[in-house]
């Protein structure tokens, strides 16, 4: 398969990139204290430096607001960058594994994953009023957010290292946090419809698999050392995109990690069997899928040229012979 390329643009090293429905791509770059909002065709890039002195953020933006959390503390902003208001905590620096981590819903709510206490805090985004803040059952961990496409409820997890990550949905309810665990390893993003989750393996939880939200059960999955269809040396790597509701990009390495280079396959959401091999006529470096707005399209990132390029499914995808798909 060979995806249609829609547009390229050099930015500098940046850690983090989201899809943010109404708003388009959002990139973080610590290495300048700076967000850079994109439209969906990754044109007309607005940076805003961000209003804080830590050499390591993340970050979220909405229609109005910009978040950013640090070890530090926590700040809401206007989208030009003007300060709202402030709160400050202690995090102790624990390394890779401790990082808070935020994001603005569509309602107005920004999230708040705190390592210290292993807490989810829901504040006012615009007043700064603390809604609610629920423990989790994490130790020491690194969460990333994925928002549900009702707008309502946030999916995350909470990496820890060698041990299993913990997934989880959540949502406000007369003003109080709910929530339950997701079965599987690293949560990836939920389908358009929202019916559906992919998860990662990792650890003891060994299978790539799709789950339903609603009851966690397994709906496809696959050994991801025996990708149906697809032969080969490789190893999976814990990189993921769900490209739109027929078509998962996953990360492999097929040289067992002896160069910093990876391939793309895509799968199909059914059976998580191989369709194609993902042809963009330039060598892949490690951890170059960035994001996906799950309708067709994705960033990917080159750390060799500081070049974020956005890709489009192309009309047609599989490689294999028509008709073999729905044996998967």
């Amino acid at each position: 398969m060979r995806p249609i390329l829609i547009a390229e643009i050099a930015l500098p090293a940046f850690s983090w990139a989201s899809w943010v429905p109404e708003v388009g791509w959002l990139v973080i770059q610590p290495a300048d204290r700076s967000v850079t909002v994109l439209d969906a065709g990754l044109r007309a890039p607005v940076r805003t430096a961000v209003p804080v002195h830590a050499p390591q953020f993340m970050a979220s933006v909405s229609e109005r607001h910009l978040a950013v959390v640090t070890l530090d503390e926590l700040v809401v902003a206007d989208r030009d960058g003007a300060v709202l208001w402030r709160r400050e905590h202690e995090l102790p620096e624990a390394g890779e594994i401790w990082r808070p981590n935020c994001h603005l819903d569509a309602g107005g709510v920004l999230w708040v994953y705190l390592p210290n206490g292993d807490e989810l805090v829901a504040y006012d985004a615009a007043a700064g009023r603390e809604i609610d803040r629920v423990p989790l059952n994490s130790t020491v961990g690194v969460a990333h957010f994925f928002p549900h496409p009702d707008g309502e409820r946030i999916g995350f997890y909470v990496a820890m290292g060698q041990d299993r990550p913990l997934s989880h949905v959540a949502w406000l309810a007369g003003g109080r946090i709910r929530g339950r665990d997701l079965p599987g390893g690293f949560l990836a993003g939920f389908t358009t419809s929202g019916d559906r989750y992919l998860a990662m393996p990792h650890a003891d939880a060994p299978e790539l698999a799709f789950h339903d939200l609603a009851s966690g059960a397994v709906v496809a999955a696959c050994d991801p050392a025996a990708i149906p269809g697809h032969d080969g040396e490789y190893r999976l790597m814990e990189a993921a995109v769900l490209a739109d509701d027929d078509t998962v990009l996953v990360a492999v390495s097929t040289d067992d990690f002896a160069t910093d280079f990876e391939d793309h396959l895509a799968l199909t959401t059914r059976g998580l069997g191989r369709r194609a091999h993902v042809d963009y006529g330039r060598a892949m470096t490690h951890n170059s899928i960035a994001a996906g707005d799950g309708h067709g399209r994705w960033l990917t990132r080159n750390k060799n040229d500081a070049t974020v390029r956005l890709w489009q499914l192309p009309g047609h995808i599989d490689d294999e012979v028509e008709g073999q798909l729905g044996l998967w």
